[in-house]
């Protein structure tokens, strides 16, 4: 198996490349965010027309009533219920029972991926947690790629087991951890490899940290977090596979949105630490209380009652503790202010790093589109397009 490591906020496109022609498998360590990455992008109907498109058309079913189906539909079925670790090996083929007439039959459990009131079903399969399952279990689940059939219950659209796609089409998808990330992975044999395109997600992956941050600034993730990362990209993800069971926090991408959404909630000064170490570990929620206090302790309102006079703090934390509260206070009609306040780069009264101010900038621009489409957004991209790029 030959693996290629990502950044989460790629794996769409990935998707996007290979899954109309086989099943995709995503690799990577817990909580760096491969299932909120998964779902995102299977959820939006553009992405399975698209993929419906090119997989059909090689199989010669790209027309008539089914292309127009798919073209029409507002909605896709994402089935995210099936992990393999929770799942007893009985329960993956049916429980059998005697029928009418004394046959033997399987009952279809809830979780597989079912037809609508029309008798189809579109969209996704994402079998999450695979490589928690063990080899049996794998090589029972492998069945659905390789016939299509899982005891009574038949795969939308799979070759060989609705070869016409009267039941729909509907795509497979997998993910787990590697045996290196001590998750209680059970690894993979090449048998159950070789039905795969394989890819990695790591923390080591170019534009893991701007992906990260993106993301963040477009689904509301407190801008203190965000400095905060962005001053100190190592604390992003730093859960090691050697990690003691007695301390098994730490710190990664959906440990720090929790904080975040703690954070929101203005935890009581006495168990502020506890609730944050709770989160990422003492040692990052340390460094974290640093910024949060140094923004606690800053006067935003002169930067943006008098941009071009304010104070602008001289200590790096300082400074990123000030871009959150930047960030947050940003709107419509102060934001001729807060470019004047952050470009204000270099020398002794302003920023230690022009990397700060566009960071600012662009989190600001993410968080509300309309203001890249601002006279003030383009001189700053103007001014600053040898940072920016």
């Amino acid at each position: 198996m030959t693996t290629y490591d990502i950044a989460p906020n790629k794996i769409g496109a990935f998707l996007d490349a290979n899954l109309f022609a086989r099943p995709v498998f995503v690799w990577g360590p817990p909580a760096i965010g491969k299932t909120e990455a998964i779902m995102a992008w299977a959820g939006k109907v553009k992405n399975f027309q698209r993929l419906a498109k090119r997989h059909l058309k090689r199989r010669g079913l790209w027309t008539g009533a089914l292309k127009a189906e798919i073209e029409s539909i507002k909605s896709v079925t994402v089935c995210n219920s099936v992990r393999l670790g929770n799942i007893d090996l009985l329960d993956l083929g049916g429980i059998p029972y005697v029928a009418e007439g004394g046959i033997m039959r399987r009952a279809i459990p809830q979780f597989w991926i079912g037809v609508g009131a029309s008798g189809k079903a579109f969209g996704f399969l994402y079998l999450d947690e695979y490589t928690q399952g063990g080899r049996e279990k794998q090589t029972s689940a492998q069945q659905l790629s390789d016939i299509g059939t899982m005891g009574e219950y038949s795969l939308p659209g799979h070759p060989v087991a609705d070869p016409k796609c009267e039941l729909g089409l509907v795509f497979i998808i997998a993910s787990g951890n590697r045996q290196s990330d001590r998750a209680n992975s059970h690894g993979m044999g090449n048998q159950t490899g070789s039905r795969f395109t394989h890819v990695t997600v790591g923390p080591e992956a170019e534009g893991f940290l701007e992906g990260w941050l993106d993301w963040a600034a477009r689904n509301g993730v407190n801008p203190v977090v965000m400095a905060f990362i962005r001053q100190m990209p190592e604390y992003l993800y730093n859960l090691k596979p050697s990690q003691k069971e007695e301390h098994p926090t730490a710190a990664t991408p959906r440990t720090w949105v929790a904080l975040s959404e703690v954070l929101d909630e203005s935890p009581d000064h006495s168990v502020e630490f506890a609730s944050y170490a709770g989160l990422v570990g003492e040692e990052a929620a340390r460094s974290f209380l640093a910024v949060l206090h140094a923004s606690r302790s800053i006067d935003i309102e002169a930067a943006l009652l008098d941009p071009a006079g304010a104070e602008v703090p001289q200590e790096v934390g300082h400074q990123f503790a000030a871009a959150s509260l930047l960030i947050r206070r940003a709107n419509a009609d102060n934001w001729s202010n807060v470019v004047e306040y952050v470009s204000r780069i270099g020398g002794s009264n302003g920023f230690a790093s022009p990397e700060i101010g566009v960071f600012v900038v662009e989190a600001i621009v993410r968080r509300t589109p309309l203001l890249a489409e601002t006279a003030t957004y383009r001189d700053f991209c103007l001014k600053w397009a040898d940072i920016r790029s």
